[in-house]
């Protein structure tokens, strides 16, 4: 009888959803449960029509019969699609009560936690299984609770130089931030999902980064720096821009971190520590390239600009620029240049300042002036420093200090007793393997590395 109703039309109607766009948003939703291929594969409006109406010559496309049978489960599409006959004894139509539409919606959503946790075995289940019984809660409107609560662990993952243990951590965030942003939230918590998903990313490309993974490092850079400009924050992408800078600083190119920061320098206003920091990386480029006097200026800038950022920006880790930072890169700077009493006068106060055993800081400050002792011939001093330098550095060792101490052993001579110690400690010294890759026993590579060199 086809100009009756069909039992599809008459369960949309107890929804409300019989129009096409509410059918179509619906849809959509049932269909990311299934199989994220199927997003935007919703019937057309003048399909939608025939299978209201039962204008039907043969059954619907695989694709749809799935999605309907998962939208409306205990029907078939044959039912779903027959002629409606509101006399029968078995309608298939149960009486709405308050709140039975949540309900409903409920349940269909612990079964598909409940099959998603099986697909993803067990010690899954039990690590994801809060945050994914999460995601459903706040699916269309993350509550304030979760926002804080990511927007503090993005910020306490980047209180320290992250060392590989962190990144199960950073990777399990952003993988809620992503989830998250898979479905309409209000403009706000949009901003600050995609702000938290920025901070993450640094995060992981600064564990790459450290870990010798100059490839990886880049992508995630890259796209901490597409969610920065999405959510509008310059900060994020100046601390994104001078984080990326750190690859040419240790890979002996100073005119391309020049080439990186200097256009954004030209413009810059106002103080923040990301500035601050871009000054620093252009002081130690023009040192090494033997440029004083260009040296002089951005370091002057650097620090001129950090006694102007307010106290509460100034906060410990990769996030920010610290004071004991700055000090650093000019003892570097000075050292290059081969200024031994500029070198000799910050390195005090910059080892005094270092409080945290995480930061490689203070080994790249002894290998400062180790490289400004040994410019000035006096080598056994310099050999001890850097002894001290490695010796010192905590068990996980970052690029950062492999690159330095190499640097320091070539201003040497090839053999002599002064340099016998040293050469025992640098032999104990290894490279971060770039083709070994942090460990993640728990989170699919899947979930994570999708689009690495997308905006989450």
């Amino acid at each position: 009888m086809p100009g009756r109703q069909t039992l599809l039309k008459v369960l949309l109607m107890k929804r409300h959803q019989e129009t096409h766009r509410a059918f179509c948003l619906e849809y959509d939703k049932v269909a990311r449960s299934i199989d994220r291929n199927l997003i935007g594969s919703s019937p057309s409006r003048e399909a939608f029509g025939r299978w209201l109406k039962g204008h039907l010559k043969t059954k619907p496309h695989a694709d749809h019969c799935r999605v309907l049978e998962r939208m409306f489960p205990g029907h078939t599409v044959a039912e779903l699609l027959a002629p409606y006959d509101p006399g029968a004894k078995d309608s298939g139509v149960q009486e709405t009560r308050p709140g039975s539409r949540e309900a409903d919606t409920n349940r269909r959503e612990v079964f598909q936690l409940g099959a998603t946790t099986m697909a993803l075995g067990l010690a899954e289940s039990i690590w994801r299984g809060p945050d994914l019984f999460e995601q459903v809660l706040d699916s269309n409107n993350v509550g304030e609770a979760r926002l804080l609560y990511l927007e503090n662990e993005a910020d306490q993952l980047g209180q320290k130089v992250p060392p590989a243990e962190l990144l199960p951590d950073a990777l399990l965030h952003l993988v809620s931030v992503r989830e998250l942003l898979t479905h309409r939230q209000p403009v706000e918590a949009q901003r600050r999902l995609i702000r938290v998903g920025a901070k993450l990313s640094i995060v992981i490309g600064e564990i790459m980064f450290c870990a010798n993974h100059f490839p990886l490092a880049r992508r995630w850079y890259a796209a901490a720096a597409r969610a920065a400009d999405e959510a509008g924050d310059r900060h994020l992408a100046d601390l994104t821009l001078a984080s990326s800078a750190l690859m040419p600083t240790y890979s002996s190119e100073p005119r391309a971190v020049l080439a990186m920061v200097g256009p954004r320098l030209e413009q810059a206003l106002g103080a923040t520590p990301a500035l601050a920091w871009m000054w620093g990386l252009a002081a130690l480029a023009h040192a090494s390239l033997g440029d004083q006097t260009a040296f002089e200026r951005a370091i002057n800038r650097s620090r001129y600009t950090l006694d102007r950022c307010s106290a509460d920006a100034l906060r410990p880790g990769i996030l920010s620029f610290q004071p004991e930072r700055q000090v650093f890169y000019e003892a570097r700077g000075r050292a290059d240049l081969g200024d031994l009493d500029g070198t000799a006068e910050t390195v005090a106060p910059a080892l005094s300042s270092y409080e945290s055993a995480d930061s490689n800081d203070p080994a790249l400050v002894r290998f400062a002036y180790a490289c400004a002792l040994a410019k000035a011939g006096e080598v056994e001093e310099a050999c001890r420093f850097a002894t001290t330098a490695v010796r010192d550095t905590p068990p996980r060792q970052s690029i950062t200090v492999v690159v330095r101490a190499h640097e320091f052993d070539a201003l040497l001579a090839p053999s002599g007793s002064a340099t016998a110690d040293w050469r025992e400690a640098l032999s104990d010294l290894r490279a971060p393997d770039p083709t070994t890759l942090p460990a993640n026993p728990v989170i699919p590579a899947s979930l994570i590395f999708a689009t690495p060199g997308r905006c989450p």
